[in-house]
Parts: structure tokens; sequence; C-alpha cells
């Protein structure tokens, strides 16, 4: 099926239309007057708004099996990444592109899906989440707009499901935080009511969603500016009201969030600390943190006392100890909880400050008839604080 008329015409950026991604849509029909492969969803937002995109996705009329041919023949690695749901990955020049064959979803239980391949972009459009990732685009920056209601909605900075928002959200759980992300990144103003409404209704059908897939989209809202109004939005409408502590003060997560922006030093597990009350909670019914983010959460509850700011002497050995991004994180939190004033001095010696390497081993202890056990270890702690103490 061939697609309605272009709607507006923009530059695709260089970074974009690099020429890995000119030979791979030469080969998939994407560079002919009716194109059989587009690039579509957030590349092509992404440049209606001017801003910066890396993901580079590519909808196309041909199949899997279809695409594999042709690009192996041409001796382009192909990945089968997600192939029942049509979707393979090409590796050009060393750069991996998504390639999905336009579909319908023909039976959904909130967390699959079974796909049925289709060559009609609207009612590919049909199925996606919400009206701006449908926008198509062709290689000479002609956007197409299939359901008619992508582009307006992206100017007027709405987002809004496509179609029925219940109907959307039963075929994917998931959506529902990713509602609240988006309206984070791209909303202004009041959130869509239907949306709100479907999302408070299903609220409940999160916890049937997979932890990793939970915590991925969680901690991309709180990694937003907005985080601070959209939690507050999600909280008063019953979603993953678990986090709400009554401990947590949403005035310290803004200011945080402030001087994390002013510091480039943005940390998602220092804000979820701010909103656990400041306390190192790892909500492992609903979210899965890594070792090192739990490691990073406990860390933080002790980082965050101003004694370790008081002098630039206790800094540099914070930072020995510690490292500079947890030290800096703490340093940030301290200020944001009104412990500690941060000054441009204090931030440039705790983000670029390089601790040096301590030349006292435990093989050199050994070597002197240390025997291995709790007394070498508290040897080696000891003189390693000696020469510390000397060169700071």
């Amino acid at each position: 099926m061939n697609l309605m008329k272009a709607v507006q015409k923009i530059t695709i950026p260089d970074r974009v239309k690099t020429d890995a991604l000119i030979r791979l849509m030469a080969l998939i029909g994407g560079d002919v007057d009716a194109p059989k492969s587009l690039l579509v969803g957030g590349c092509v937002r992404n440049a209606l708004m001017g801003v910066s995109s890396t993901d580079i996705d590519i909808a196309t009329q041909y199949s899997p099996q279809e695409i594999t041919e042709i690009l192996t023949k041409e001796n382009i690695k192909v990945i089968p990444t997600g192939i029942d749901h049509g979707t393979v990955t090409a590796v050009v020049k060393g750069t991996s592109f998504e390639i999905t064959t336009l579909r319908t979803d023909e039976d959904t239980d909130g967390r699959h899906a079974t796909v049925r391949f289709t060559d009609d972009w609207l009612a590919d459009a049909r199925r996606r989440d919400f009206t701006i990732n449908t926008l198509l685009s062709d290689m000479d920056g002609n956007v197409f707009d299939p359901t008619g209601k992508a582009l307006e909605d992206l100017k007027s900075c709405r987002v809004v499901f496509v179609g029925e928002a219940g109907q959307r959200i039963e075929e994917d759980y998931l959506r529902i935080l990713r509602f609240f992300r988006f309206h984070a990144q791209y909303g202004e103003g009041a959130a869509d009511v239907d949306a709100l409404n479907a999302c408070r209704k299903a609220a409940d059908k999160i916890s049937s969603l997979s932890r990793e897939r939970i915590t991925q989209e969680f901690l991309k809202i709180l990694a937003t500016d907005k985080a601070v109004e959209v939690l507050d939005l999600m909280f008063a409408h019953n979603i993953l009201l678990d986090f709400k502590s009554e401990a947590y003060q949403a005035d310290h997560l803004k200011h945080v969030i402030a001087l994390q922006n002013k510091n480039q030093a943005l940390d998602v597990v220092t804000r979820l600390f701010i909103l656990n009350g400041n306390k190192p909670k790892f909500h492992d019914d609903i979210l899965r943190l890594s070792h090192a983010q739990k490691n990073f959460l406990v860390k933080l509850e002790m980082v965050k006392h101003p004694h370790f700011y008081s002098d630039k002497k206790s800094l540099k050995k914070a930072i020995y100890h510690h490292g500079n991004n947890l030290m800096t994180q703490g340093l940030l939190l301290s200020s944001a909880l009104g412990q500690t004033d941060e000054s441009p001095k204090t931030i440039e010696l705790v983000q670029n400050w390089q601790a040096p390497k301590c030349p006292i081993t435990g093989q050199q202890l050994l070597a002197e008839g240390y025997q291995t056990g709790p007394e070498l270890g508290q040897e080696l702690a000891r003189r390693q604080e000696e020469w510390l103490e000397d060169i700071i």
C-alpha cells in the first residue's frame, strides 16, 4: 500500500543520514518515489523538534525473510533480534540499524503480542503507542503522518495515545509508564485526560510486567528534568504508589535535579535515594537494580554527611576511598538537604581531582614476612592511611 502525501519536509541531520544509512536504505527500497522502507518514530520526531537523536528505527514493507535475503547477498550481517515481531538488526559499516516489518497486533495479553505482517502503513501506525511515534520520513526528508494527528500533537506538545487509550494500554501495560515518561520529555501543559484515566484504571497491571522492564522505564522517568512534576502526577493517579515514601520531600529532589544539571552530573540513583526519603531502599518487589546501583544507594547514606566536605583534606581522602562520582553525588545531595554549601571550588575538586595510586601493596607486606589474614589487612590499611596523610 502506498503512502499518503507528505505533510512537511525536514532536513535529516548528518548524524542520522550517514553513509551507512544511505547504503542500507538504497538496498531496501528507501530511496525511491514509493519507498518500501522509511525512517520511523524517534529519529523523525526529534528531527522535527530540533532535538538530537541517536536511535534510528526503520519500518519496511518487506518481510524479515526478504530483508535478510536482500542484505545477506550484499554481505551485510543480519541478526534476528526480534524475528517473531518482525524485527531484524542490520550491521552496516559497524553501525546497527533495527528494521521492523509493518505489522498489526492480532492477539495481546498486556505483555506479549502475536503479530501479522502487512504492507499497510496506516495499519502499522494504528498499533503504535503514541501519535508522535507514528511519524515517518523518507531519505529526502519528506515527512508522512499516517494517522493525520501526529504532526499537530507534536507541535502542540501533546502526548496522546493512538486510538483508544485503554485498548493501547491493554496491549502492553508498560505503556502506562511510557506515557508518563513521554509526557515528561515532550509534553507541555496538562496531561491528556483520557490517557490519565486509562492509566489509573490499569495501574494494578503494572505488577504483571517484568522487573527489568519496569526498572528501565521508571529510571528514565527519574532521569527527566520534570521528574518531580511527573511523579506527583503518577502518585495522584495511583501509579507505583509504593514509591511514595512519607519521608520524601519534593523540594529536595527539585534541588538535586537543578544541581545535577548545573554541574553536568546527572545520576538517577541519587534521585531514587531522595524519592526513598533519603534512604537506601531497593524496591526488590518492583525493580531489578544492579549490584552496583544498590551499592551506590547504600554508600550515599554515608557520604551525604557534611563532614566529608568540611575541608579539602577530608574531601580528598574521601575521593581516594570512594571515587569522584560517588563523592560528587554526595556533595550535591548534602547541599540539596541543606547540610552543605557547595562552592565552585569544592565542585571543581570533587569532580576533577585525580587520586594517586597507592604504591603500598599486600605483596610488599607478604615479602616482609606478614601472613595472609586479618593482620595483613589491618597493617596494609594502616600504612595506606599514613601514605595518604602524607601526600594530601
